[in-house]
């Protein structure tokens, strides 16, 4: 049996509770109340930083992205994870006409990785970042 079983489930709730938190909030283009239990620092940043580019646009998010996450490593405060992010029936449309938005013609499959801490007791996904130039 796996000794981090635990502290890996802990990061694996912490991380889902944040995608459910920022898809929550892309379908909607509001902050949504709960992100900030799951994300800090530069992964609450990226999230913000897009959210505000659906409110400029007038866009929100329909569909779900397909997610494989796992951890890689955790220890007593740090942990890492990646993920295959698939993006293929996750879609931005116009808020006012419901048209889609147009995409290009690039994979909709990602490698994504990401870093967690401890504080307080808690886990906090800390930074997220897509490889745009890496497919899974």
């Amino acid at each position: 049996m796996d000794p981090d079983a635990a502290e890996k489930a802990a990061v694996l709730k912490a991380y889902e509770g944040m995608w459910a938190a920022r898809n929550r909030s892309y379908a909607t283009a509001k902050l949504d109340p709960e992100l900030e239990t799951y994300a800090g620092n530069k992964a609450l940043s990226n999230i913000k930083a897009t959210l505000f580019y659906h409110q400029q646009q007038s866009t929100v998010m329909k569909g779900e992205p397909t997610r494989a996450p796992q951890v890689d490593s955790v220890d007593e405060t740090r942990a890492a994870l990646t993920d295959c992010v698939d993006t293929s029936d996750y879609t931005e449309v116009y808020v006012k006409t419901g048209k889609t938005v147009p995409v290009g013609t690039g994979p909709r499959r990602h490698h994504y990785t990401a870093s967690a801490i401890k504080t307080g007791g808690k886990w906090v996904i800390w930074t997220t970042t897509i490889e745009r130039d890496r497919t899974c």
